[in-house]
């Protein structure tokens, strides 16, 4: 049985498997001489987006049918490879080998990835005769895989995996479009920038081009700001609830978010939502005994809806603060009201809830989901998931600022995505938009950060194996110097020198 939190590795391998599988019917089904790239683009409820780019002469007889009856078609061919059990086998060759065979076999991206390994050699994974590229581990035969779907959407499909708690059943589309449509964006602003792929970002760096890539990256971010704040004050709300998992820029996201309503002259006020945490003696107990800190019900949500009904009400609050060392609210003499020009942002991870702003009209608030949905892919084959690139954040921030070494943010890792998955995810739809905040630039700033504290982690540890898998990943990346990050990057929250009051 796959344990969807505790076994992220087997999971991974699965996916690879069938990944492995899949590039191998397309081939067979297409011919690979029709096909540019097959890129895995995101994920989505555990399972893969993938878009197949064909060439402009096969891409030009293609219809919406046709593409179907090819989904349908590899289907069955993953199905016959499936029932055959062919084994799948590793293959060591020298970098420039294996450059020269991909070159051949017109795959630009993995030959610019592997341009940049400092290695001489590379592993390949191999079935029925076709060979790739595929960072991590993988199935020993095709019989692995006991179930799987390709479900047709827009311009690509979905690789459908199994439910975490039955093997023999696939998982839900449970299709959000207002996520899909941010990584689609995220992805076509990647190709607007020719940064598609860690190998791009790498060049760029190499041609000089990285104080380019930053302020095109950070423009970008600020437009999407300035488009946010705009929709907010036309659509005439006072409150805006911000939501995010975590390490995903939320703090920086709402500071600088109030100052794009600033420059229309709006007269923003930042809180957190942590602030109304019930007192550390009045929490329930969770299933494993200790005091809930995850769920909506450790916080006092009468309380704050109270404060909130008497701000729109025109009258003065005194906002508390939660102090975490003696675990209770205290009031310091913040007060605040709110005026015609004033807007109130809450940044929390159960703002997007409706429970948590049960009393305030719709018609006055704005809801924000962000999340770091990264566009840059390992190359067409690998991808860098959301959840990798906000634990690589989580961990360099935990260890300059809480004192956290890597192992315990490791560690703990599993347990933070599974109160994702029950407070955060479940509402993302809810959301009036989302924004994604991976900057294409951030893994090359982050990356000696990052790897100092990956490389404490010991060996004979449980995690280990997460922090190598980490490290593989930021081998490919060329880092830049932070001199470069403007004070107000999100990417500061993590590696320290923001401007903005992010801890």
């Amino acid at each position: 049985m796959i344990d969807y939190y505790k076994n992220e590795n087997i999971r991974t391998n699965y996916a690879r498997t069938a990944e492995i599988v899949m590039l191998k019917s397309f081939d067979d089904v297409v011919g690979a001489q029709n096909i540019e790239k097959i890129v895995f683009e995101f994920s989505m409820n555990g399972n893969y987006f993938i878009y197949p780019k064909f060439t402009k002469a096969f891409r030009a007889e293609l219809t919406e049918d046709g593409f179907k009856d090819i989904i349908k078609n590899v289907w069955m061919k993953m199905h016959d490879y499936i029932e055959a059990d062919l084994p799948i086998t590793k293959k060591v060759m020298k970098v420039d080998a294996a450059m020269n065979m991909f070159r051949e076999r017109n795959m630009p991206d993995v030959v610019k990835l592997l341009s940049f390994r400092r290695t001489s050699k590379v592993t390949l994974t191999c079935f029925a005769g076709y060979e790739t590229y595929l960072y991590g581990s993988v199935g020993s035969s095709s019989g692995q895989i006991r179930s799987f779907d390709l479900h047709p959407y827009k311009n690509g499909f979905f690789l459908m995996l199994p439910e975490p708690n039955d093997p023999d059943a696939t998982l839900d589309i449970n299709l959000i479009e207002n996520l899909f449509d941010a990584q689609a964006d995220a992805y076509r602003l990647a190709h607007l920038l020719d940064n598609e792929n860690i190998a791009d970002v790498n060049q760029a760096i190499c041609d000089g081009k990285t104080t380019e890539l930053i302020l095109s990256c950070e423009a970008i971010f600020n437009n999407n700001l300035s488009l946010i704040a705009q929709e907010i004050i036309n659509a005439g709300k006072k409150f805006v609830f911000l939501a995010g998992p975590s390490s995903s820029g939320k703090t920086s996201t709402a500071y600088r978010l109030a100052y794009a309503l600033r420059s229309y002259g709006i007269i923003p006020r930042v809180i957190s939502a942590d602030n109304y945490y019930l007192d550390y003696a009045d929490r329930r107990i969770d299933e494993n005994g200790n005091p809930d800190f995850e769920s909506i019900y450790a916080l006092d949500l009468d309380k704050f809806n109270d404060d909130m009904q008497a701000l729109m009400r025109g009258e003065e609050v005194e906002l508390p603060y939660y102090n975490f060392k003696t675990g209770k609210r205290e009031y310091n003499g913040n007060i605040i009201d709110l005026g015609d020009k004033d807007i109130l942002i809450v940044e929390g991870i159960h703002c997007l809830n409706e429970q948590f702003s049960y009393s305030i009209p719709s018609e006055k608030k704005y809801k924000l989901c962000v999340s770091a949905l990264p566009p840059l892919n390992i190359d067409e084959h690998n991808r860098l998931t959301s959840s990798d690139l906000r634990l690589i954040r989580r961990l360099v921030r935990d260890d300059r600022s809480r004192a956290h070494n890597a192992a315990l943010t490791l560690r703990k890792w599993p347990d933070v995505r599974k109160g994702e998955e029950d407070n955060i995810f479940p509402y993302t739809e809810t959301a009036d938009k989302i924004l994604n905040t991976a900057i294409l630039y951030e893994l090359a700033a982050i990356k000696p950060f990052a790897e100092r504290i990956l490389f404490g982690v010991p060996r004979d540890s449980d995690e280990y194996f997460k922090a190598k898998e980490l490290l593989k990943i930021l081998d490919f990346v060329i880092p830049i110097s932070t001199d470069l990050i403007p004070a107000h990057s999100i990417v500061r929250e993590f590696i320290g020198g923001s401007c903005l009051n992010v801890g």
